[in-house]
């Protein structure tokens, strides 16, 4: 029995293959044909197949008859003629090695398949019959391939249909048009790529067009192909994109083939109904096939580059090793593949937080965005989903919250809460190609797993304000509707509103304070305790973007202050500035909505990069990560009541080894240093500088990389200097030194460091002080030293923990502790 039959064309494949010696381009003979590339690469991968199709009695089809016999397809379906020739294609590469076709075939032999070459015994036996629109062209294949598809869909074998155009080889647009839906009606399985997909349904939109045939043909299961974007995929239950692999391409040809053979071949392995395929089951096959599809085009030919098991699974693996390079951060939040910015959407709900954020599924730079998705149950390990929200006809979905609505004040729900995300929709002017963001919603039904756009989008436009973006909405009881923060360029406008769909104007802040260094953007508004007074005050926190003229790049300010309700009052003057980090990497931060009351905390994570160079950091195929998660918390000092941070106390689960000295006596002479093993630490100081000068703790690779933490007690300054730390000449604004003041408490300082493989956090005393800075060591961190300047330094306690990975797949909760005394 034969788990799979294609029908359909195979014919040469004329390749160019350079220029001969007076100048004149050469071709080279390669077998092909989209349902014979299909058969060999299921046959490559241990499919049973065969092939229906017709050559001509020349050395044509002699060759193709041969080639397809040595790599495992049986061809007792091939059928010869002497009335016209095999079917000859020259193949034209341009310099991605995209193709296009000359053809001759006219007529060519495989388009005199006759209904009555057709084994419909064979057929009516087999798992799978594979077929394309070209062999629908002309009589008497049309005929032919539609006897075979009714008799297989009667007799129950999954239908697998590509239509594959090719306009020159139609008499008319309409009559392709016309024989493809035809292929549908019959079809379970659909591979089309973006183009055909919008030649069948005049849609430009990828998920809409999908959805249209899906439902219009009952298609189980529809992929479009995107070259070397990946693909998209469409399950009645569930939907999603798969990102491709990045190589270098040379041909081209093929490359579809050989991803659907790919993709019949894992259907056929799981031997299981279509509509049984879990996401992350399909995430896996289309991974498969987008392996398949990207190691062909390495190769020149297409038939005979159909690649096996072991060359996919190698592809895989090396990709795998790219992904998960050495700067690969070990414990803070990256993406599985491409670009990431900032958080969105960031909200607790039945035992989950949920992380969604800025995220372009086909590059790793800045583009169109979309919402990743990402769900932890600790706010340390975390278990990437597929993307919740993606560009749509009102435009890419920029930053913005996410908010449960308990009491479905929306209307949107039945019967229990759910999740409503309200986010910017950023597009153009159709008259004036000018920028446009508005305000929109989706909602979640089922914690957050699929999502839904409101139909009435956008709720909230502001046609006069160019930059209007970044909602940030919570519940205010005393008022009893909802709020929203949210950005206008230079300042912050709230609305107000009882069902999340109707928003009015309440009141604006910040014309005239505080930083306007760069654009405003991300704002969070929330109410803390101070200390344990039982006072509270509103913290308006603020984003800034890049400004050429400040060598900080984006950052974040905060505000103290009161909220009535409608608007921020500021309790400082309007040129008081405080900032967030002063580090040159925490950006666009936001805080999770609906944590639990019993749980009492604030906790913020944001966006580790800096606009300056986000587009250029050396991470290669993933760029751009998270700041730990951070307990926020507001204390009265000397200047007034000011804000705190600390990483979560989930992150201690990580330690798995601790080292500890007490009473370490250091100066010049005699310098602490110890080697490590680990390159994910935590480190603990409780130092003494009364009698010291400038102390410098020094992170060392074995490769003269070193990122310093100092502080002056001169100045009272904690800083950084990253400006040896590795990789550093990818932008001039990139190595650096800079701090900010902290003022030592009974001549002690406090220093909490958080190293990862392409990050240092310093919290000073407690978190009134924090710098957070990416770095990118030539090699792992592997010493790390403690010195003064001059005099005397007094190190009362330090303790060092190896961290854990939170992509290991086990984790090692037990300590090995060891205590030195100096």
């Amino acid at each position: 029995m034969l788990d799979a039959i294609a029908i359909g064309e195979v014919l040469i494949d004329f390749t160019p293959a350079g220029l001969t010696e007076g100048g004149n381009e050469q071709f080279e003979c390669n077998p092909g044909g989209a349902p014979a590339n299909v058969a060999v690469a299921l046959s490559r991968l241990g499919t049973k197949t065969a092939l229906i199709s017709k050559v001509g009695q020349d050395r044509f089809g002699s060759l193709l008859r041969d080639t397809l016999l040595s790599s495992g397809v049986d061809v007792s379906g091939i059928s010869s003629t002497n009335e016209a020739n095999t079917t000859l294609a020259f193949v034209h590469l341009n310099n991605d090695g995209d193709r296009s076709f000359s053809f001759y075939r006219k007529p060519g032999a495989d388009t005199f398949l006759c209904p009555q070459d057709i084994p419909l015994d064979r057929i009516e036996s087999c798992r799978l019959l594979h077929f394309g629109s070209l062999s629908m062209t002309h009589e008497p294949a049309s005929s032919a391939t539609r006897a075979a598809v009714i008799k297989a869909k009667e007799a129950g074998a999954l239908i697998s249909f590509d239509p594959n155009i090719r306009f020159a080889l139609w008499e008319t647009k309409d009559a392709a048009k016309e024989s493809i839906l035809w292929g549908m009606k019959y079809a379970d399985i659909l591979k089309i790529s973006e183009e055909e997909l919008s030649f069948i349904t005049d849609l430009t939109d990828i998920e809409k067009g999908a959805q249209e045939l899906q439902q219009q043909y009952g298609i189980a299961l529809v992929v479009v192909t995107l070259a070397d974007k990946g693909c998209y995929y469409r399950l009645t239950a569930h939907d999603g994109y798969v990102p491709g692999l990045p190589v270098k391409a040379i041909d081209t040809t093929g490359a579809g083939d050989a991803f659907l053979g790919c993709l019949l071949f894992k259907v056929l392995e799981y031997g299981i109904s279509l509509n049984q395929f879990t996401q992350q089951q399909m995430i896996d096959m289309l991974r498969f096939a987008n392996a398949g599809g990207a190691f062909v085009t390495t190769r020149k030919g297409a038939l005979q580059s159909m690649p096996t098991t072991d060359e996919i699974n190698k592809m895989m693996d090396s990709y795998k090793q790219l992904n998960n390079d050495g700067w690969r951060p070990g414990y803070h939040f990256s993406p599985s593949s491409h670009w990431l910015n900032d958080p969105n959407g960031l909200v607790y709900y039945e035992g989950e937080y949920h992380l969604f954020y800025q995220y372009h599924p086909f590059s790793n730079k800045w583009g169109p965005m979309h919402w990743g998705h990402a769900i932890s149950q600790d706010l340390i390990h975390w278990q990437h989903e597929p993307i919740a929200l993606f560009p749509d006809e009102h435009g890419a979905i920029f930053s913005g919250c996410c908010v449960v609505d308990w009491n479905n004040s929306s209307g949107l729900f039945v019967g229990s809460p759910g999740l409503v995300a309200i986010f910017t929709h950023a597009d153009t002017y159709p008259e004036t190609g000018q920028p446009r963001q508005r305000q929109s919603l989706a909602y979640s039904s089922d914690k957050g797993r699929t999502w839904h756009k409101y139909e009435e989008n956008p709720v909230l436009s502001e046609p006069d304000l160019v930059d209007f973006r970044d909602p940030k909405v919570f519940w205010h009881p005393e008022s009893k509707r909802w709020v929203m923060a949210i950005v206008a360029g230079d300042h912050v406008r709230f609305y107000g509103s009882e069902n999340l769909r109707e928003w009015s104007l309440t009141g604006e802040f910040g014309h005239r304070e505080g930083s306007h260094d760069g654009v405003w953007e991300c704002p969070d508004l929330f109410e803390l305790s101070i200390d344990d007074t039982g006072r509270t005050k509103w913290v308006l926190v603020i984003s800034i973007g890049d400004n050429a003229s400040c060598p900080e790049g984006s950052r974040t300010q905060y505000f103290i202050g009161e909220f009535d309700g409608n608007t921020f009052i500021n309790d400082n003057a309007a040129d008081h500035i405080m900032w967030l980090d002063y580090g040159r990497d925490n950006y666009a931060g936001v805080t999770w909505s609906d944590v639990p009351e019993q749980d009492g905390r604030r906790v913020m994570m944001g966006w580790m990069s800096n606009w300056k160079y986000a587009n250029e950091t050396p991470t290669g195929s993933w760029r751009g990560s998270m700041t730990l998660p951070r307990t926020l918390s507001l204390t009265n000092r000397d200047e007034g009541v000011v804000l705190t941070q600390m990483p979560v106390r989930e992150i201690e689960q990580l330690r798995k080894r601790s080292m500890s000295w007490s009473e370490v006596m250091i100066n010049p002479e005699i310098p602490f240093s110890q080697k490590m093993s680990d390159n994910l630490l935590e480190i603990e100081a409780d130092i003494d500088i009364s009698s010291s000068d400038e102390v410098h703790i020094t992170l060392k690779s074995s490769e003269d990389s070193e990122t310093v933490i100092g502080y002056d007690p001169v100045r009272q300054w904690l800083y950084i200097d990253r400006s040896k730390s590795g990789l550093t000449d990818f932008h001039s604004s990139f190595p650096c030194h800079h701090g900010a003041s902290m003022i030592p408490d009974n001549g002690k300082i406090k220093l909490h460091i958080w190293l990862d493989r392409n990050a240092v956090e310093v919290y000073g005393n407690e978190g009134l002080v924090v710098l957070t800075d990416q770095i990118f060591p030539k090699s792992s961190i592997n010493m790390i030293s403690i010195n003064s300047r001059s005099g005397q330094l007094l190190l009362n306690s330090l303790h060092i923990h190896a961290l854990q990975s939170i992509h290991d797949s086990e984790r090692k909760p037990e300590q090995l502790s060891r205590r030195r005394d100096g």
